[in-house]
């Protein structure tokens, strides 16, 4: 007798420290701590129904769930964590190119993106055509040709084709590598995509747009004078 009232005690408690701990779980601000009490809490309940005289398998196999839910809902967000994660160089690059980008955002811009080499003598913008790339200049030297002359020169940190990827039109002049260029290249498409699943990303592509526009046109008017 005293051995029963003693099981049904201590399943009480466990009932009442589930609860609590739900409770819980929805009162804590910080999401990894409240799926972990999620899963403390689910535990719990299914100790308590598997104590006593005739375990509860269906109480036992929702807590079950309920407590895979919670692991797997946990896993992906420290995969996120763990993948959004930048290289020291990485993290250098966002700070000199999208120094208002969060890493979060910069690693998802980088997803999009290609990087690679384009050697000297390549054409990354053709006046008069379609371009269906972003690029950024990363490293080197690229020339700005309008009706056959050199108008500028973009050197690292420059952007590559905004004006037409942005008015969705052609582009209004040509960029040839001076140099073998360091680039990152950005799919007209995809970039679209996460500038509107993310404001964070179009604020600041518009803020770095805006300074370029800037500094090509002050490029243009110094080789202007050079005449």
């Amino acid at each position: 007798m005293h051995f029963d009232t003693l099981g049904a005690h201590w399943q009480d408690w466990l009932i009442f420290a589930g609860l609590a701990a739900l409770v819980l779980s929805f009162a804590v601000a910080h999401i990894v701590a409240g799926r972990i009490l999620a899963i403390a809490a689910f535990g719990l309940f299914t100790l308590y129904f598997l104590l006593g005289d005739a375990p509860q398998w269906a109480g036992v196999a929702v807590s079950l769930v309920f407590i895979a839910v919670n692991a797997a809902q946990l896993a992906r967000m420290r995969n996120r964590q763990t993948g959004a994660r930048l290289t020291a160089q990485e993290k250098a690059l966002r700070a000199w190119l999208f120094p208002s980008m969060g890493e979060m955002d910069f690693h998802q811009l980088l997803k999009v993106g290609n990087r690679n080499i384009a050697p000297a003598g390549t054409f990354l913008a053709t006046q008069g055509e379609r371009l269906e790339q972003l690029h950024v200049i990363i490293q080197g030297a690229a020339h700005v040709v309008f009706n056959g002359m050199v108008v500028a020169t973009l050197r690292d940190g420059s952007l590559v084709g905004e004006v037409s990827f942005f008015r969705d039109d052609v582009a209004t002049a040509s960029v040839v590598a001076q140099t073998d260029l360091h680039i990152l290249s950005l799919s007209r498409t995809e970039l679209r995509k996460l500038m509107g699943e993310r404001d964070a990303v179009k604020q600041a592509l518009h803020e770095s747009i805006g300074r370029d526009l800037g500094f090509k046109l002050t490029a243009f008017d110094q080789e202007q004078s050079r005449f």
